[in-house]
């Protein structure tokens, strides 16, 4: 089986070659034969499910491959071009328990959350951030029926960060990615919230929510890949 030095040594390549890009698994670049794609699209230069054939061919684990395509196209450019080879060079020397990785990433992004609620919400995410920190399979079921509850209290971009608690304790490959994602659209939503009640009617307004929406979405991503790194680096090293 290959290893992730192998699936680095390939996006070098295609860093280098400039043959990567956002919101397109592959396409064609030219007429010489040479196609690009999104992260784990260009590495298997395919669209049929190239995550978990990436995953499978490099031993990677599958919330890794999921989370790390949905932080390359939530980045700004600039920065994504560069994220498929800063993740690898750090798992290459990484020598932990991914799965420990994975309950300490959302350890730190529902503690960033619940750092911005209060009430039923703040609640609820203590107790998906208590499962995260014991692993405590019989607090699983309690805490997903709190966020739950939280969420269908009320519609609003507060209330919202609940919603993403009962993502983080649904422990799937892709729960990670889906909550992060959840996470910028309730910062957005709140800014937005915030501008509407200022002046509704005004055009400009609209203009700026929709610039508070695409930073917040950003920022959520770039808070995502260096929680990451940061993990990787403090867990252990061969």
């Amino acid at each position: 089986m290959k290893t992730i030095n192998d699936l680095l040594e390939v996006m070098k390549e295609h860093a280098l070659a400039d043959r990567l890009v956002q919101g397109n698994w592959i396409s064609s670049k030219g007429d010489d034969g040479i196609f690009q794609g999104c992260f784990y699209g260009c590495a298997m230069q395919t669209e049929d499910e190239p995550i978990e054939a990436a995953c499978e061919m490099y031993n990677m684990p599958l919330w890794v491959g999921y989370w790390s395509e949905k932080v390359f196209e939530g980045l700004p450019s600039n920065k994504a071009m560069k994220w498929p080879v800063q993740l690898l060079e750090a798992m290459t020397e990484f020598n932990g328990d991914y799965e420990d990785v994975r309950h300490k990433l959302a350890v730190k992004r529902l503690t960033y959350l619940s750092e911005r609620s209060d009430g039923e919400v703040k609640d609820a995410i203590a107790g998906v951030i208590k499962y995260h920190k014991t692993r405590d399979e019989n607090l699983r079921e309690g805490t997903w029926l709190a966020a739950r509850s939280a969420v269908d209290s009320a519609w609003s971009a507060a209330r919202l960060a609940a919603r993403l608690a009962a993502n983080s304790a649904a422990d799937s490959a892709r729960s990670a990615a889906d909550s992060a994602w959840l996470a910028a659209r309730s910062a957005a939503r709140s800014a937005a919230n915030s501008a509407d009640s200022a002046r509704p009617a005004a055009d400009s307004v609209w203009l700026a929510a929709r610039s508070a929406d695409s930073a917040a979405y950003s920022t959520a991503w770039q808070r995502e890949r260096d929680w990451m790194l940061e993990l990787l680096k403090e867990q252990g090293y061969e």
